[in-house]
């Protein structure tokens, strides 16, 4: 007689492992199982197996400890390795990455291009973009990441700040260098994607085309950097957004960015079986810790330029992987239904993150794609902190599975830990944190070490002791001597089954009565009339009376970021009308 086949809830019970734990294994192959349409079922054979496998080691490869991004690449390009980069229909093994890698290096550094100096990387979603990083992190130098589609003020920015020896750019950009000399000096070498020319009055730089470069079979293993690069070398400058004042310069040593990757590989349990669809620009470090952790375990990686053509790759090459932003993601679930339902047969995990999602966004991604798991990343440009659990009051703000290594503390103004119940600003310490901003001093560096850094994130100790995020500092409004976050009356807002997008701003109050005026700015559904009266009405049924918005303005669209971020500052440049 045929043993039972035992069900996943069972399977899980004897191993003492999470359901979800059974389903991801299941799917990726490492437990051995029959799909009978939607559910799993497992033999006794099919346990032992797998039992076996844990006992001697046959799980999931771990690569060995890395020091630098330049152990990562040595790791990622061993010969065997089945993982690929795929990109506008090709694919690249790292074996052909890493020539790309040298021949690039060595063009870096037949233009002088060091230990230390700044190498601007400023390109679309491709190979190339992830082949600058590894060539500049070769020669010991800094990699400055920015989007394809970065502002020229912003540009003009980063240039002056960092003062780049290098940059690896698309035409686009070096037709805005052109309007820029007065930005470019110390710049040495100009590597452009697709065709080439001389700058204009700018005979000191040398120009070449990228492409050419990475085909050119002449050139030869680059030198070494000068003296070993070192775990607390600098090794990544990445300019926040600016949204909330000028863009500052984060510097990531080879050791931090190492810590945030391990974390990222991790907690998603990525495999070498694993293939991740990355449709944000790759310079935001949602989708860069995405890149170089799947290279730690020799998983594969596909590019997309956005998130029309991720969505096309789901089918294409169904990937067990995606990362997506709330914008993103929204897109996926109102205009994409029926092939999120489809992809589900083959994708193990989601992570959306950059900003929050109300909590009905998600169940209604939870209900398209029921066995994958969706993971809410917490993090900052200056750390990757952990992931988020649905809070008290039902909203994904309570923090968990923090970063092995950092410490996350709620203190007050003075720097005394918060009690349970009080609110104060998050506070970070540990491997993964940032090393500084760019320029400050060494100073400032010991005082971050000893003191931590201070996020500007506002964190509720619960009874429990666990922490919840409720917003940033500089977001946090008064009205009336009562402080208002602007996140809960977005969330509020977007619980409207109407209601696409919805952002909070705060100006004067022209009556003088309060401090600040609220100031709602909403996108509605296509197909969706929508009235204040409406909204407001919805909005009392979560927030108290002094919390309501005392405009709602509708909005075709909202100013984004690149990867989706509202830009509040924009929606209150032009004062609504009152």
């Amino acid at each position: 007689m045929t043993d039972r086949l035992q069900t996943a809830p069972e399977v899980a019970a004897l191993l003492g492992i999470e359901l979800d734990t059974v389903y991801r294994y299941a799917r990726s192959g490492r437990l051995r199982g029959l799909k009978i349409g939607k559910l799993w079922r497992f033999s006794a054979a099919d346990v032992d197996a797998f039992i076996h496998s844990h006992r001697v080691g046959g799980h999931a490869e771990r690569a060995p400890s890395m020091r630098t991004m330049n152990d990562l690449l040595a790791h990622a390009c061993r010969p065997g390795n089945p993982g690929r980069i795929l990109c506008s229909g090709s694919v690249t093994t790292y074996e052909q990455f890493n020539r790309y890698v040298e021949r690039l290096a060595a063009g870096l550094s037949t233009a002088g291009v060091g230990r230390g100096q700044r190498v601007l990387v400023v390109l679309p979603n491709c190979v190339e973009f992830v082949a600058a990083c590894f060539a500049a992190w070769r020669v010991g130098a800094i990699v400055v990441p920015e989007y394809s589609g970065i502002r020229p003020a912003n540009l003009r920015h980063v240039l002056t700040d960092a003062q780049p020896a290098a940059a690896i750019i698309d035409y686009g950009i070096a037709t805005q260098l052109e309007k820029l000399p007065d930005a470019l000096a110390g710049l040495r070498a100009v590597f452009i994607k697709d065709q080439t020319f001389a700058l204009t009055g700018r005979e000191g730089i040398a120009v070449e085309s990228l492409d050419a470069v990475l085909s050119d079979e002449r050139r030869g293993r680059p030198p070494a950097a000068t003296g070993a690069v070192q775990p607390e070398d600098a090794a990544w400058l990445s300019y926040t957004s600016g949204s909330t004042g000028r863009p500052k310069g984060v510097v990531h040593t080879h050791d931090s960015l190492i810590a945030s990757l391990e974390f990222t590989r991790d907690h998603a349990d990525i495999t070498a079986a694993d293939l991740m669809v990355i449709p944000l620009p790759l310079n935001h470090g949602l989708a860069f810790r995405q890149i170089f952790a799947y290279m730690l375990t020799h998983g594969s990686i596909a590019l997309a330029a956005d998130i029309y053509q991720g969505l096309k790759l789901l089918r294409e090459v169904r990937p067990t992987a995606m990362v997506l932003v709330p914008a993103a993601a929204n897109i996926a679930m109102d205009a994409f239904a029926p092939l999120l339902r489809e992809a589900d047969e083959h994708l193990r995990y989601v992570e959306i993150g950059s900003a929050a999602i109300a909590p009905e966004r998600v169940a209604r991604l939870e209900e398209l794609l029921p066995t994958t798991r969706i993971l809410l990343p917490y993090g900052l440009t200056e750390a990757r902190v952990g992931f988020l659990e649905r809070g008290a009051q039902g909203l994904y703000n309570r923090i968990v599975t923090l970063s092995p290594g950092l410490e996350l503390r709620v203190v007050d103004a003075a720097g005394a830990e918060a009690a349970s119940g009080q609110t104060g600003e998050i506070l970070l310490r540990g491997r993964g944190l940032m090393r500084g901003y760019w320029g400050d001093s060494n100073e400032s560096y010991d005082s971050l070490l000893a003191d931590g850094f201070r996020t500007g994130d506002l964190g509720l100790v619960s009874p429990n002791r666990g922490i919840e995020l409720l917003g940033r500092l500089d977001d946090v409004y008064k009205v009336g001597g009562r402080k208002v976050h602007p996140a809960e009356i977005e969330i509020a807002l977007g619980r409207h089954a109407g209601v696409a997008e919805a952002a909070v701003g705060a100006l004067p109050d022209p009556r003088g009565i309060f401090e600040t005026q609220l100031h709602a700015f909403v996108v509605a559904r296509k197909g969706v009339a929508l009235t204040e009266d409406e909204l407001l009405a919805h909005c009392r049924r979560f927030l108290e009376a002094y919390k309501l918005p005392a405009r709602i303005h509708f909005r075709t669209s909202l100013p984004k970021s690149a990867v989706g971020k509202v830009l509040r500052q924009e929606l209150l440049v032009e004062r609504p009308a009152v």
